[in-house]
């Protein structure tokens, strides 16, 4: 792909979030920013909903969002279809997320004219990269 054709791509995009993975997003829930909230539907006076996530191979993923029931901070959190996600992937600490929603969903259902997306939201991952181990050095002599 040339960099004109990844400028265009970009463009129709709007990146969400992106998050270095810890150990607690590893092994529980992945922690999202608060104010990522305003690019997800509406929850509607509940407390969690259903995402539709397309990964880079074109699988779809359910995440479920979830923000507090009571208190200021909603403090939103991917629990269940998270962790699957993470095994299939076999994703690391270190490891990197980006969560985005397409201009269009490729693949909505198409009803008397209009387009019923299916899923808007994408997530691409970024391995951590592991330095190589220096080696020493054996001089004979």
């Amino acid at each position: 792909m040339d960099s004109k054709a990844i400028r265009n791509q970009a463009k129709k995009r709007r990146v969400l979030f992106s998050k270095r993975l810890t150990g607690t997003d590893i092994m529980k829930r992945l922690a999202i920013p608060t104010e990522s909230l305003a690019f997800l539907p509406r929850f509607c006076g509940g407390h969690a909903l259903e995402l539709l996530v397309r990964d880079e191979n074109g699988k779809c993923w359910t995440f479920v969002c979830s923000i507090r029931k009571t208190g200021a901070y909603q403090k939103p959190v991917f629990q269940q279809g998270w962790q699957d996600f993470v095994v299939a992937k076999c994703l690391n600490v270190g490891d990197k997320v980006t969560f985005y929603e397409a201009e269009e969903a490729e693949d909505g259902i198409k009803i008397f004219g209009s387009i019923l997306p299916h899923s808007r939201h994408r997530v691409e991952i970024v391995r951590k990269r592991v330095s190589p181990t220096p080696r020493a050095s054996h001089h004979l002599g």
